[in-house]
This record gives structure tokens, C-alpha cells and sequence, in this order.
């Protein structure tokens, strides 16, 4: 983002020589993301440290460990049990919960990745806007993760999240009001509540960030949870749904109104925040 605001600006065609060197900048931080995982792997079974007791409170949580499969030794019987496991894990009524939470952040991700740069390239002329909108949307998201670990020793983990919802609506709130219905499909001239300004959009951004960090933190400490036993399930989950809930929002961006699909996010940011403060996961956070 930071290279897109400085390099790129407001260059309306991308050459050859600008195509190159983005190419070789992802090549570099995706060679060191892979040199990070294989050196930079730590074997948790030698951390000696790690309390007995949370461990097992932990995969009490687990609800592999509320399912009861025999082994098997052939690999045959392997695969019938893995199957097995799958069928009775994500029939279970935690994971329509969790689907739900899942399903809300992808929307998000695709919303801000998409979406909302796409409307603000249809209002504004300034096209540097858009990658200062999301280099403040990721200082913001870095930002937020400490910020919720402070938060975390002070307030009730419910509380936390209905502010986290306050924020989600605030923000598509002032979308609402700062953009007209059809923004998503191109320019237009229809009036709205509130004249669109740069600052706006850097505060949505903030907030925006700051509520999707948070429940995605959220989701990934109901997986970690809920899937102690046998992360790779939760984990399988998680990349499923984000990338369906990614797809169905790029899809449905060309035939849906920017007005319908902040209505969609506001009735999920609902339903998720309704399960997590409900403590539908009978988890006791």
C-alpha cells in the first residue's frame, strides 16, 4: 500500500516497467514469508513451560474431543474415519455459529478490498486516494492488535465486541450516507446525505479496520478453541469460507447495489455479534 500511494499515484495506465517491478517486490516478501516458515518453524511440544491444566481445559473446549471415533489401522479405515470425524464435526450446531463469524469477515474482505475502493474511485478524481485509504486501513489493523490485547485485560470479552459492532455500524453508516446506491457500478449523480471528503473516508477506514481486526481475532480464537484437538479442520474451515464469502461478494458487486450490500454486512455483523456475546459456543469467554 505504501509503495502503491508513493509509486504508483495517480497513474491512470500501469507499463511494462511498473508491471516488472511489483512482480519482483511480491516474489521478494513471498521467498521471505516461505524462508520464514521453514527456518523460523519452533517445535511447540518442546516448550515445557505450557500449565498441564490449561491444556486440558483447552481440549475439553475441542469438540474432536466430544466425538468418539476408534482408530484404525489400515489406511482404508485411516480415510473412513477422517470422513467420519469431517461429517460429525461440521454437523455440529457450533459450527453454523462459526460459519456465521467466518462468513461475515470474508465479506468484510472483500468488501474493503473491492467494494469500497471501487465506489471511491467512481466519486473521486484522485485516484491516490484509494491506496492511502488502504495504507491507513493497514496501519490501523496493526495498530489494533495490541490495542485489543490491552483491551483484553481490562473489559469483558462481550463488551469488547459490542463496541467492535458499534464501530462496524458507524462505519457503513457513513458509507451509506457519503455514497449513492449505484456507486459500485460506476459514476453517478445521484444526491447524498453527506458530501464525500477525503478525511471521511480515512476515518471509515480506521474504523473499519479496527472492527475487522477484532473479529477476526475473535474467529481465530474460537477455531483455536473449538478445534484443539485437530486444528487442520478449523483451519480447512477458515480458508474455505473466506474464500466462497470473497467469490460471492465479487460476483454479486455487479448486480447488487452498494445500498443491498451494506445491508447484507449489517445483518451479519449482527448475527455474529449476537453469537459471540451469547456465548453460543458454551465457552465461558
Amino acid at each position: 500500500n505504501t509503495a502503491d500511494y508513493f509509486y504508483l499515484g495517480n497513474l491512470t495506465k500501469i507499463g511494462t516497467h511498473t508491471r516488472i517491478c511489483i512482480y519482483l517486490v511480491c516474489c521478494i516478501f513471498v521467498s521471505l514469508a516461505v524462508a520464514v516458515a521453514v527456518f523460523g518453524y519452533r517445535d511447540i511440544t518442546a516448550l515445557n513451560d505450557i500449565e498441564d491444566d490449561i491444556d486440558e481445559l483447552l481440549c475439553s473446549k475441542s469438540i474432536q474431543s466430544r466425538v468418539a471415533i476408534p482408530e484404525s489401522t489400515t489406511i482404508w479405515e485411516k480415510v473412513k474415519h477422517n470422513l467420519a470425524l469431517y461429517k460429525v464435526t461440521l454437523l455440529r450446531k457450533e459450527i453454523g455459529y462459526l460459519l456465521i463469524i467466518l462468513f461475515y469477515n470474508s465479506f468484510v474482505l472483500a468488501f474493503y478490498t473491492m467494494t469500497f475502493q471501487t465506489c471511491i474511485g467512481h466519486v473521486f478524481a484522485d485516484r491516490s486516494l484509494i491506496p492511502l485509504m488502504s495504507l491507513v486501513f493497514g496501519i490501523s489493523a496493526v495498530i489494533a492488535c495490541p490495542l485489543f490485547e490491552g483491551i483484553a485485560v481490562f473489559l469483558n470479552n462481550r463488551i469488547a465486541v459490542l463496541f467492535l459492532y458499534i464501530l462496524a455500524i458507524i462505519s457503513y453508516y457513513l458509507i451509506f450516507l457519503m455514497f449513492p446506491s449505484a456507486a459500485t457500478y460506476g459514476k453517478s449523480d445521484d444526491p447524498t446525505s453527506i458530501e464525500p471528503t477525503q478525511g471521511l473516508i480515512l476515518f471509515v477506514a480506521v474504523l473499519l479496520a479496527i472492527s475487522d481486526t477484532g473479529f477476526n481475532i475473535q474467529a481465530n480464537c474460537l477455531i483455536g478453541l473449538l478445534f484443539q484437538a485437530d486444528s487442520d479442520i478449523g483451519y480447512m474451515l477458515l480458508n474455505s469460507v473466506m474464500s466462497v464469502g470473497t467469490a460471492t461478494v465479487f460476483f454479486a458487486c455487479s448486480y447488487i447495489s452498494l445500498y443491498a450490500l451494506l445491508a447484507w454486512l449489517v445483518i451479519f455483523c449482527t448475527l455474529a455479534t449476537i453469537s459471540i456475546t451469547l456465548d453460543v459456543f458454551k465457552l465461558g469467554i
